[in-house]
């Protein structure tokens, strides 16, 4: 995929999900375009933080810019897509919300597969509805309200794909975490440095945990020696035994 576009559905997935430490980080880092839009439906940040109703993401695209008034192919502006008034008044907007929203003529790989990269087939309704009072994306069947799901994977691996976890929310703490991250990724506890927040963020302590939200994409960052047994090929494609690894940040 083309790197603007590839960035361009980075913004748009962080959009969707409530993201707005990912968004900062590619506007201000990255110096993407705010108003980047999907070639195929128009839609733009801030067109799914309306949608979804992220009044802090709605906010901070306005402060920084956002065009209240592009339209998607459909020919929608954001505050048609929201049933929220508080974020209607940020866009401008003025009168009763909506009663009725239409459904997007395709279903962005973010809403249909929200593993990013994107690795297992999800689905939504026949109609590809979008409900805006759902704060994140389709539950997994079977999944509860008590459940975080996180999206997990080794840094500096050769298998750059995610797995998805799930973290007890009444066990929001670093070191469940951290246990839970070792047994699903398959690491001994003394072959981790840290867990990282992506892009660039430590996890460091119970509070930091507790404000994960789901679909939060982490990377256990292993020490400079990984037993290849012990930590899904980290690194190294020969015979088993232990490797040197740099460890680059």
């Amino acid at each position: 995929m083309d790197p603007i576009k590839e960035l361009g559905e980075r913004m748009r997935e962080a959009a969707c999900i409530g993201d707005i430490e990912t968004i900062q980080n590619l506007i201000e880092s990255q110096r993407i375009d705010i108003n980047n839009a999907n070639s195929m439906n128009g839609w733009t940040a801030l067109h799914w933080g309306a949608k979804r109703n992220h009044i802090s993401v709605v906010k901070y695209l306005m402060d920084h810019g956002a065009d209240h008034t592009i339209r998607t192919n459909e020919g929608q502006m954001a505050e048609n897509l929201t049933n929220n008034q508080d974020i209607r008044l940020l866009l401008g907007a003025s009168g009763d919300v909506p009663q009725s929203q239409s459904n997007l003529p395709i279903t962005p790989n973010y809403l249909q597969n929200p593993p990013f990269p994107h690795s297992k087939s999800r689905s939504l309704d026949t109609n590809h509805t979008l409900m805006a009072s759902t704060p994140v994306v389709t539950n997994h069947a079977g999944q509860g309200d008590n459940e975080l799901v996180l999206k997990a994977r080794l840094a500096n691996s050769d298998d750059r794909d995610f797995i998805e976890v799930e973290l007890d929310k009444n066990m929001l703490t670093y070191e469940a975490l951290l246990n839970l991250l070792c047994a699903e990724l398959g690491v001994e506890r003394r072959l981790v440095h840290k867990i990282r927040k992506l892009p660039d963020t430590v996890v460091r302590k119970d509070k930091d945990v507790r404000r994960l939200v789901d679909f939060q994409a982490l990377e256990l960052v292993l020490t400079n020696k990984a037993v290849r047994a012990s930590s899904r090929n980290y690194g190294y494609s020969g015979s088993p035994g232990i490797r040197s690894e740099q460890i680059l940040y």
